[in-house]
């Protein structure tokens, strides 16, 4: 149990209901302004019309969600600033889909990402194993992210956790349902600016009652959260510049390059060059949202410090996840400036959700259902079911969440763990299948369900017996009673662990003495969380290549140029015209602006039929005098009489056919 302030005033709830009804509002106009398009592909995918900066941004919020905004700023709190240093695995990330794996995907003009895997590989196994992991990892971060502003809210305002996991599921599910892919982007827009607000409300609050940034950074320093750079390339060790930079780098590179709400986007757009930008814009974007959240962490910290406070020492909070909305109620005692930090965390929830169903939707459709309907359909029928289905994942998502509410401690952490874990194997196809033209869908699929066991395993057993991290020093003092009470207002709430991606401050379970674990084991299930995008993705090539060629490898030239990414010239362009073609294995790579996304991966040219004078007979016959013909067809077959022939194929049958290469042969019955 813990205790917290229950100060929410009328202004704070108008701020969060109007937010709320933007939202709603938003999908409203979208759903009245196409009531008359009917296309799935203008539901889906905008009609590829969208803008530049609002789909950046759009993608931004996607993954920026109320998880970043609650445990950012715990792991600054507990851990220091070292994390900070993923900002630059998040730019390598970028920079890898943008020059790799954008104008691979793009040209093809895909709804799903995942159509990739069966042309490249063949294989519509290969499809839905990719298919499949997108489906079950993203109800799970829907549940997750659901319910972490849900606690918050909680802890603030005393709304059931209950409540506010329904409200979420509900408004995401219906802009997104009536609204499509418009809707989305256009909400997405409006909830990142919600978003950066209640975010500069905090840093700015808390630094002037610090006394300015000097001061806030003084204090964080004498207490050792200012380290940035660990070189140990011990991969055990939680955080170092190694896991931060590559492994984050990793995790990222799959964030932007192939996940569906990414490659929705990005295709959503007219031409390469603009969903290159869209994604290389979230450079500008990222470097704000996390500088922002990381700084309000060591804001937070400080200002405890400054009070030599330790309020999750003290109990005040149940784990780091609360600390954040303890602090808002603590410096933004303003009217409406906690109902704006609410809702920013609620605009991060919505962001993730909506973007997660309309993903869902679509590769649910165009993987799994399409080959069976498509052409029993409508368009408007289409686009109905494709609604349905947005719906069928909002109640889902809401069901997870309920689900997450009653897991706690290391359940809930390792839920959160093979969320990264999944996307590792799934990135590996796509890896194996662009990088090596060898690999086969069998290498495919064996790869990605040995790598996905690997790295699940490797989470759920850290969770289970990991090696708690080594704590930092903290204020030892006893808070004020100002921190305790306002004006006797109190509310009690219960509140269980919310893990996040960026801070899994704690690896609970059994202790060191306890663990009856050979060391091989205990150092395999140490290793730091950062890498287990990398070692998914890597144990998918290692072992899709060898059973590749034991199951009859590709030839080089067996795969189609414009399914493979040329590695060195896209990275290495400035090198000799005649290295990079050694490099390339001497192959031609199509630059992706002449791709056709309609041409056919093999195409056989056939000659023109030839022009002959037609027998004067066979023109009284069929009333044409300089025709083609086809002299493969012979008219002694009954089933190719003339009109037949002309209808089916556009050919008129050979004329030496009707009255044969003698003159003395009869002429042919029709």
């Amino acid at each position: 149990m813990v205790q917290v302030r229950n100060d929410f005033t009328p202004w704070d709830y108008v701020v969060f209901a109007g937010m709320l009804s933007v939202s709603m509002g938003i999908g409203i106009f979208f759903a009245y302004r196409q009531r008359r398009q009917e296309s799935q592909g203008d539901y889906l995918m905008a009609s590829r019309s969208l803008g530049i900066i609002p789909v950046s941004i759009s993608i931004l919020v996607s993954f920026m969600s109320a998880i970043l905004i609650l445990g950012t700023p715990a792991e600054m709190y507990k851990q220091g600033a070292e994390y900070f240093i993923s900002l630059f695995g998040i730019f390598f990330g970028i920079l890898m889909a943008v020059f790799l794996f954008v104008p691979l995907l793009y040209p093809l003009k895909m709804t799903s990402a995942f159509e990739y895997l069966e042309r490249r590989y063949n294989s519509r196994l290969a499809r839905l194993v990719g298919t499949s992991i997108m489906i079950v990892t993203q109800i799970l971060y829907m549940g997750i992210a659901s319910f972490a502003p849900a606690t918050a809210l909680e802890a603030v305002t005393g709304f059931p956790v209950w409540a506010t996991i329904i409200t979420i599921g509900v408004v995401a599910t219906f802009y997104t349902s009536i609204g499509g892919m418009r809707a989305v982007v256009w909400t997405d827009v409006f909830q990142a600016m919600v978003m950066l607000a209640g975010l500069l409300a905090i840093v700015i609050q808390g630094t002037m009652k610090l006394g300015g940034l000097s001061e806030v950074w003084s204090t964080a320093d004498d207490w050792k959260r200012l380290k940035f750079l660990t070189w140990n390339p011990d991969p055990t060790v939680r955080h170092t510049v190694w896991g931060l930079v590559f492994g984050a780098g990793f995790q990222w590179m799959t964030t932007y390059g192939f996940n569906q709400a990414s490659v929705q986007r990005y295709c959503s757009l007219s031409t390469l060059n603009k969903a290159r930008a869209s994604i290389f814009l979230n450079i500008v974007g990222v470097t704000i949202l996390v500088s922002i959240t990381c700084l309000s962490g060591i804001v937070m910290f400080s200002y405890y410090a400054s009070q030599n406070c330790d309020p999750l020492g003290l109990n005040m909070v149940d784990n780091p996840n609360q600390l954040i909305p303890f602090f808002v109620m603590e410096t933004l005692a303003y009217p409406g400036l906690p109902g704006l930090f609410i809702s920013s965390l609620f605009s991060g929830a919505l962001s993730s959700v909506s973007s997660s169903l309309s993903a869902l939707a679509a590769i649910t459709w165009e993987d799994i259902l399409k080959i069976h309907l498509d052409h029993k359909l409508t368009e408007a029928n289409k686009t109905r079911l494709t609604k349905v289905l947005v719906v069928i994942y909002g109640a889902t998502a809401v069901g997870m969440a309920f689900i997450a509410q009653n897991l706690e401690g290391t359940v809930l952490q390792a839920a959160v763990g093979l969320i990264g874990a999944a996307g590792g194997p799934m990135t590996g196809m796509f890896l194996l299948g662009a990088f090596f033209p060898w690999a086969n869908k069998w290498g495919a699929v064996i790869g990605a369900f040995v790598g996905e066991a690997i790295a699940m395993w490797l989470a759920i057993g850290s969770y289970a017996y990991g090696i708690p991290v080594k704590p930092m020093p903290f204020p030892n003092g006893t808070c004020s009673a100002d921190l305790l009470n306002v004006n006797g207002s109190m509310t009690t709430v219960a509140m269980t662990t919310v893990l996040t991606t960026s801070a899994t401050t704690i690896t609970t379970g059994m202790t060191p003495g306890d663990n009856e674990l050979n060391p091989t084991l205990q150092w395999l299930y140490s290793i730091s969380y950062m890498w287990y995008t990398g070692i998914g993705m890597t144990l998918v090539v290692l072992v899709g290549l060898p059973v590749s060629f034991l199951t009859g490898a590709n030839s080089i030239h067996d795969v189609p140029a414009k399914y493979q990414i040329p590695f060195f010239t896209r990275i290495f362009c400035c090198l000799p015209n005649s290295w990079l073609r050694r490099l390339a294995c001497n192959r031609d790579f199509p630059n992706p602006e002449d791709i056709r996304a309609d041409e056919k991966d093999e195409e056989i040219i056939i000659d023109a039929p030839e022009k002959k004078k037609v027998p004067e007979d066979f023109t009284k016959k069929f009333g044409h005098d300089n025709i083609s013909f086809d002299p493969k067809l012979d008219l002694k077959d009954p089933g190719l009489n003339g009109h037949a022939n002309k209808e089916k194929n556009g050919l008129y049958p050979d004329p030496n056919s009707y009255l044969g290469t003698k003159g003395s042969e009869q002429k042919k019955s029709f």
